[in-house]
């Protein structure tokens, strides 16, 4: 997949670069070094800009790795004077509100802009980057009548899990939420809830990124019967049963349609849009160990 991602951005970037110009203006991407996914984006982006034709376009990447060296390429941006930018993750769409502070971003892969503050900024429109509950009730639907759903989060990201679980429910699930101070609290809250919920949401966040834990969590979930669900990928291949995703190239090709629209003067009124299209994956040893049927479930991508 990397090297994928890596020959469609070569192979952009030599088409688009003809046609940029030297002027001031334009569209620049800006990223964070070091983030695989992050080139998915970028490559979904050119991809779509091309198609486009996005006026002003520079397909070469301002990338910035958290260094003292983000100084002099911030400084090269704010000489270019782009008239947007599409920012690929909260350290980007940051760093560039800070040397052009009216310039319009379009940021991607922020998985909780509330909670790094861009919501709040009426001349930044972020692209969803985690799946959509609705496309993830479509996708029990087969596996649980029960829609009763609890998701057990961090505390460090409470400021984004009330909209999410206000989504859940605008969705069709029953759904609450619980904040786990710490992996040592974790037995403790999952012990307080199985018993009423039949489907757990992990969400990419602290409290999952503790190898134990997540253990913990699929095999508590295992025994109790309860489904453990995702809105990403990774979380998949770390044992839930399924998620509906966002992949990083569907972001990056609407956000360069909301780049579109933007110079069009026709910016979204909504400060968070979707993607057009999502990705179903599933479990297979999780699936097997719930002895659930996934023939019924339609899933795209499979982790055996």
């Amino acid at each position: 997949m990397a090297r994928h991602w890596m020959i469609v951005a070569v192979a952009v970037m030599a088409l688009l670069a003809g046609a940029h110009s030297t002027m001031a203006g334009g569209v620049v991407i800006v990223s964070r070094t070091g983030v695989q996914a992050f080139k998915g984006a970028e490559a979904g982006f050119m991809q779509a800009a091309y198609s486009v034709q996005l006026p002003g376009f520079n397909p070469k990447v301002v990338e910035l790795d958290g260094t003292a060296a983000d100084d002099a390429a911030l400084a090269a941006l704010k000489a270019e004077n782009p008239d947007v930018v599409f920012a690929v993750g909260s350290y980007a769409a940051k760093k560039v509100r800070q040397v052009l502070p009216t310039v319009w971003i379009v940021y991607g892969m922020v998985y909780y802009p509330e909670v790094e503050g861009l919501t709040g900024d009426p001349r930044m429109v972020g692209i969803d980057s985690l799946g959509p509950p609705k496309g993830l009730a479509s996708l029990v639907k087969p596996m649980s009548r029960n829609k009763s759903l609890v998701v057990l989060h961090s505390q460090s990201i409470m400021a984004s899990v009330s909209s999410l679980v206000s989504a859940l429910n605008s969705a069709g699930f029953d759904a609450q939420s619980k904040a786990v101070a710490s992996p040592g609290d974790l037995q403790g809250a999952f012990q307080a809830v199985k018993d009423q919920f039949k489907i757990l949401l992990l969400l990419p966040d602290p409290l999952t990124a503790n190898p134990d834990a997540m253990r913990y969590l699929i095999s508590q979930c295992v025994d109790a019967k309860i489904l453990p669900v995702a809105l990403t990928e990774s979380m998949v291949a770390s044992g839930a049963l399924c998620a509906v995703t966002f992949q990083p190239e569907s972001v990056g090709s609407h956000a360069a349609k909301v780049v579109q629209q933007i110079l069009a003067g026709k910016p979204p009124q909504d400060r968070l849009v979707e993607p057009t299209s999502f990705t179903t994956v599933i479990n297979k040893g999780t699936a097997s160990a719930l002895k659930i049927n996934i023939s019924k479930v339609n899933a795209e991508i499979t982790y055996e």
